[in-house]
């Protein structure tokens, strides 16, 4: 796990002890990371940008996104539920994910 992995994987921790209020400031950071060429969207329901939206007008239940890191391929799943609680984990692989299952939506670079 590189660096930045290692900074957002502690976030995940800290941020699952108030997972509610630490939802959209983790979304934020994420976005950041984005930007920077640090991670990649690699499979979400809905472009990063458009997450509060969904949340407001409650149009679907759930709201997740996986991401790969650029530089040594940890991955990283954050999810919430409209009526639920927020989920942060760190992910070895994704072998075991049926993206069209779980995800409404169709962004990242593995629908590409």
């Amino acid at each position: 796990m590189c660096e930045k992995c290692y900074a957002l994987a502690e976030l995940f921790k800290a941020a699952d002890k108030n997972p509610h209020e630490n939802y959209l400031p983790s979304i934020a950071f994420i976005e950041q990371l984005v930007k920077q060429g640090e991670l990649e969207l690699y499979a979400g329901d809905c472009p990063l940008e458009e997450i509060e939206k969904h949340l407001e007008e409650e149009s679907h239940y759930t709201i997740c996104h996986y991401f790969v890191c650029k530089q040594c391929n940890e991955y990283f799943f954050i999810g919430v539920c409209i009526r639920g609680r927020p989920i942060y984990k760190v992910k070895k692989d994704l072998k075991d994910e049926n993206f069209n299952n779980i995800l409404w939506g169709r962004c990242g670079t593995f629908y590409k």
